[in-house]
């Protein structure tokens, strides 16, 4: 089967488990577009949705589980069918396990009929985020609990401003940018203390992000992305089409980008502001060349972070490629490769830009050591 020639999207050969995951996804589809036109018949009763539960007993000969439901009823529920999966690709429900059903109307009678479909995840989660918060704190002390409640409240900004912004058709470009500058403020002002290091940082940063957004904007257009690449774009646009895909692409880019961007910058100012503070003789060229000099380390270590992530996420969809023996040629020419090399490139180039930037801006801030110090703000710069 041949890719579709409208936006070069990849539809071929696709695992077992894939199956499943388009199976789901059209049942819920399904259950939505049905419970839309029930609703407004019987408003007062779903007879579609999802429920939680904790399997008591379990047959896996005829496919079926006894579970008890978060509200305390023990109902019986259907098991997905062994036929669906190759042996190796999901475990199969034991009794104890917490598990998630889906329920809709019985053909014929009209009861409520269950399937178990997945797992409850949200308990390894939630031990996970403890773990990570120990950990920080352990560390870091103070300041990896400001980092800690810096990244929830980011988090928060996607999920709670920027998302639903873009959702109700708002330009994702610039309410992406609303939302990096809200991150931002979080993520250098709230972490590392409000002083001039900082304030270099933060303004050396949101350059960066505006570079990083005109080659994002400049290379979309010329590798011609329209964001109908993947089959995520194309639920959202048959669940929201006032989404702008393009838009989405480059709000992405810019949200994937800023933790480097802001790690790097941090260093760059707090740099220039320990060498100007050390000799306060240096002028706007001495400093800008040494703290380059340290940039330039960073420069090939995050670069290599940044690609390594991308990779690593694009990793299930390289396997998939490789499976069908495309050649590299005929890859990169897929919308979703493109998308993901155009979202590695500006993103390091990005980065990259990020330093100068960021080093002639502190320099021309710091040199002859005149702007005041305060406590703390020479202790944030790497030393090498």
């Amino acid at each position: 089967m041949n890719p579709s020639p409208a936006h070069g999207q990849l539809t071929t050969m696709r695992p077992p488990a894939s199956r499943f995951m388009i199976w789901l996804f059209a049942s819920v589809a399904l259950a939505l577009a049905a419970f839309a036109g029930y609703a407004q018949s019987a408003p007062t009763e779903v007879q579609f949705g999802y429920d939680e539960g904790r399997i008591l007993e379990i047959d896996h000969a005829q496919g079926r589980a006894i579970v008890r439901l978060s509200d305390g009823r023990v109902i019986e529920a259907e098991l997905p069918l062994a036929g669906d999966f190759t042996v190796s690709d999901l475990p199969d429900f034991r009794a104890n396990q917490r598990v998630e059903l889906y329920y809709s109307p019985r053909p014929g009678d009209g009861t409520r009929q269950y399937v178990v479909v997945d797992w409850i995840r949200r308990p390894a989660l939630l031990w996970l985020v403890g773990l990570f918060l120990v950990v920080s704190v352990a560390v870091a002390r103070f300041k990896g609990l400001r980092a800690f409640i810096a990244t929830g409240t980011s988090l928060a900004i996607v999920i709670g401003f920027i998302v639903p912004r873009i959702l109700e058709g708002g330009n994702p470009i610039f309410v992406s940018l609303v939302g990096v500058g809200g991150i931002l403020i979080l993520a250098i002002y709230f972490v590392h203390g409000l002083n001039w290091s900082t304030t270099a940082a933060l303004l050396g940063t949101f350059l960066a992000v505006i570079a990083t957004m005109a080659l994002g904007l400049l290379f979309t257009e010329l590798a011609h992305l329209t964001g109908f690449g993947s089959e995520e774009a194309m639920m959202i646009n048959i669940g929201a089409s006032q989404v702008n895909l393009k838009g989405l692409i480059l709000a992405g880019l810019l949200v994937g980008a800023l933790g480097a961007l802001t790690d790097i910058t941090i260093v760059q100012a707090s740099v220039v502001r320990e060498l100007a503070h050390v000799n306060p003789n240096f002028g706007l060229r001495e400093l800008y060349t040494r703290a380059m000099n340290v940039g330039l380390d960073h420069i090939g270590s995050l670069v290599n972070t940044l690609v390594l992530a991308y990779t690593g996420a694009a990793l299930p969809l390289m396997v998939l490629l490789y499976l069908n023996e495309f050649s590299l040629g005929r890859a990169l020419n897929l919308e979703l490769v493109a998308q993901e090399v155009v979202h590695t490139l500006v993103g390091s180039i990005g980065l990259i830009l990020a330093v100068p930037i960021t080093t002639l801006l502190a320099a021309a801030m710091f040199k002859g050591d005149k702007l005041p110090i305060k406590e703390g703000e020479l202790e944030h710069a790497h030393h090498h």
